[in-house]
């Protein structure tokens, strides 16, 4: 899963999700803890869905 942030502006009352996304990669790097990636995905797909970031699938295991 590759995650690139996008140009927009957040909209007001709706949290930063691709920052929460790199804190909680950050910390799967760390630890390696299963929960704490899918943490970190949830988050991806949820900035995605607000206009955040874009998502490409990546087949590779080459970010972890």
């Amino acid at each position: 899963m590759i995650v690139k942030k996008t140009n927009k502006k957040t909209m007001r009352g709706i949290p930063n999700y691709y920052e929460l996304y790199l804190k909680w990669w950050e910390y799967a790097l760390q630890t390696g803890d299963f929960r704490v990636i899918m943490e970190a995905r949830r988050f991806a797909r949820l900035a995605e869905e607000f206009g955040q970031a874009t998502i490409s699938e990546d087949d590779t295991l080459d970010n972890f």
